[in-house]
């Protein structure tokens, strides 16, 4: 044998293959487990934020119609809506119909049917009530994911109009 010549053996080129394969696989798992994680919060965050999106679209919609008489729980083609109006006969409905949160202007005596709406966004159900004695409109919303919000909506105007009424019957007794 020469000297300064190591002889390699098979075993330390299995070992360092191994060695290199563990690495490998837990880069890989490591990898894998950070893309589901961040698939989860993605998936999360995009459902919390249909439902919120809903609520937020009907909360300001109805806000920008709080005028006196303006605002109205209605039923056009079997379809519950909020019917606002727009102003010289049209109107503006929010309704679900199809699986869809939708929007429908239109002009008063028009034949209108649900389906001629505008699609806002994928929602499962949308229930709304009005309590007129304390003038909020609930709104309850299930969205494409299962997930329920609920918002009270106070309507301003309706005391305006009460308080109109109140002043009109003080000055006729008057």
């Amino acid at each position: 044998m020469k000297k300064g010549h190591v002889k390699k053996h098979n075993i330390d080129i299995m070992f360092l293959m191994v060695l290199f394969l563990i690495f490998t696989f837990s880069a890989v798992s490591v990898l894998l487990m950070a893309v589901n994680s961040y698939r989860a919060v993605v998936n999360s965050n995009e459902s919390n934020s249909n439902a919120r999106t809903a609520i937020a679209y009907i909360r300001e919609t109805i806000r920008q119609h709080d005028e006196a008489g303006a605002i109205d729980i209605a039923k056009f083609d079997g379809v519950s809506a909020i019917k606002m109006s727009e102003g010289e006969g049209y109107n503006l409905y929010i309704y679900q119909y199809d699986g869809y949160l939708m929007e429908l202007e239109a002009k008063d005596g028009a034949g209108i049917s649900a389906e001629f709406g505008n699609k806002i966004l994928e929602i499962n159900s949308l229930d709304f009530s009005w309590e007129k004695d304390k003038n909020l409109i609930l709104v309850q919303i299930e969205d494409a994911s299962g997930n329920n919000q609920e918002v009270s909506i106070g309507i301003k105007s309706v005391e305006a109009v009460e308080d109109v009424a109140l002043e009109k019957e003080e000055s006729d007794e008057e």
